[in-house]
């Protein structure tokens, strides 16, 4: 639905498990409605609880409470999102009903799926080592999954990129990330997330440049608000002498998701690359205010202040680093 905006469950999963004000949370994020929800879990019994707002005018759009077997979870997902679609009038065009996706039928394939997400986008050491196992865990609950092989594949390609925080050996890594990205497309082509995670393959193992774009493209033409796929795309061009077309594309990532610290890290990193200095110290600066154990950010921070040849502050920022 090209008119509807829906927030990346990277942005919105800072929200779990606290008591929120849907109305800052809409502010926050840039959205009209908040869904907001609530499982309690009793044995195999679970009893859910959703509300939709409209933010702007705090107002109780859609309420409903359902008790559910745990087994009927993804079953019930799906049925929350029927009913928001009436709720909201949306027009949803037959091809589109057709298109509407069932990644698994796996409860607990999807829930180490999502579990293998969180840790992934903590970016560290230990979140993508934790990553690898819920995604692996998530394949062996549902070997047909292909989100759980993408996630693998985007986990061994960050793995096996030193200038990423990576630490093990492109070697090693890439193969096997290039292995889970195929398998992914094998079992549905449709998705853009395996795309971009074999375009990443493509130009830093394979050095097939012009393989690795028509994969990045190819992702985009697939889902054009999946923000992985332009920050990666737009490193891709950065390394390929296109800063400016690589800072129109993480641009685009950023407004897709203005909360991920990996791009608005890149966003930096891309100014300072296109000699714009002082605007990519100022974002990198900002964005270990967001969160200050990024480590790549002080990486990155401390390039641009050699570049400035600020070199105390560049001193500063490595240290911060061991």
């Amino acid at each position: 639905m090209p008119n509807l905006k829906v927030s990346p469950t990277s942005l919105v999963f800072r929200y779990k498990g606290q008591q929120i004000d849907p109305i800052k949370v809409g502010k926050d994020l840039g959205v009209s409605t908040v869904l907001s929800g609530r499982i309690t879990q009793r044995g195999d019994n679970l009893t859910i609880s959703a509300e939709l707002v409209d933010v702007r005018y705090n107002k109780l759009l859609w309420g409903e409470q359902y008790d559910r077997k745990t087994s009927e979870l993804l079953a019930t997902q799906r049925e929350i999102a029927r009913e928001i679609v009436d709720t909201l009038k949306l027009k949803v065009s037959v091809q589109e009903r057709e298109l509407a996706k069932h990644y698994t039928e796996s409860n607990e394939a999807y829930q180490l799926y999502l579990k293998g997400r969180f840790h992934y986008n903590k970016r560290s050491e230990e979140g993508l080592q934790k990553s690898l196992e819920y995604f692996q865990q998530a394949i062996e609950k549902d070997p047909t999954f292909a989100l759980a092989y993408s996630g693998l594949a985007d986990t061994y390609d960050l793995l096996g990129a030193a200038d990423a925080g990576g630490t093990v050996s492109p070697n090693e890594a890439l193969p096997k990330a290039k292995a889970a990205a195929l398998k992914a497309i094998e079992i549905d082509a449709s998705l853009a997330e395996p795309h971009v995670s074999l375009a990443h393959v493509k130009y830093y193992y394979d050095r097939d440049w012009p393989g690795a774009e028509r994969e990045f493209k190819r992702a985009i033409e697939l889902n054009p608000n999946y923000p992985q796929a332009h920050h990666w795309y737009a490193i891709y061009l950065a390394w390929a002498g296109r800063t400016n077309e690589g800072l129109a594309e993480i641009k685009r990532a950023q407004e897709l998701d203005p909360l991920s610290l990996p791009i608005n890290m890149t966003v930096g990193w891309l100014l300072c690359d296109a000699n714009r200095t002082d605007e990519g110290i100022d974002q990198l600066r900002k964005t270990v205010e967001m969160d200050p154990a990024f480590i790549v950010a002080h990486h990155r921070l401390a390039f641009c202040y050699e570049r400035k040849g600020m070199y105390s502050d560049a001193i500063a920022e490595f240290e911060k680093m061991s």
